[in-house]
């Protein structure tokens, strides 16, 4: 196995979820284009549902300058079984200050993900490096 092929894999297995009793991951790597964060979130429900809803929490933080924060809900998630991930690319558009591209320790990432009545049934939270896409 060569080196790139290697590094490739690596990558791959590392990006995949890990916990199968999970039911939403977060990437930990957001893409910035025009001060929106783009990130991305695999969920799994059962097949066929409507209503379930998934919300992400951004927060970049670069030393002497106001941190970059935003949410957002999307809605409809699409459902495709209790064993399939489905990754749901998300935008999220910042509250005040344009997100930039960081990999501060402090960068935080939450995706929550509830059932159609509400339920709060996952939630994944990580330390996200934000990278420019310009």
């Amino acid at each position: 196995m060569t080196f790139v092929t290697a590094l490739l894999l690596a990558g791959f297995l590392g990006a995949m979820p890990v916990a199968q009793t999970d039911v939403v991951w977060l990437h930990d790597d957001s893409y910035v284009s025009a001060g929106q964060a783009n990130a991305y979130v695999d969920v799994r429900c059962p097949k066929g549902q409507k209503g379930w809803k998934l919300t992400v929490h951004l927060t970049e933080v670069k030393p002497d300058q106001p941190s970059a924060t935003g949410s957002v809900t999307n809605s409809p998630v699409t459902c495709d079984g209790d064993t399939q991930w489905r990754q749901h690319p998300i935008t999220v558009r910042p509250d005040t200050t344009p997100f930039f591209a960081s990999h501060n320790e402090q960068n935080a990432g939450v995706a929550e993900l509830r059932d159609p009545n509400g339920n709060l049934v996952g939630t994944s939270t990580r330390r996200m490096t934000f990278y420019a896409w310009d």
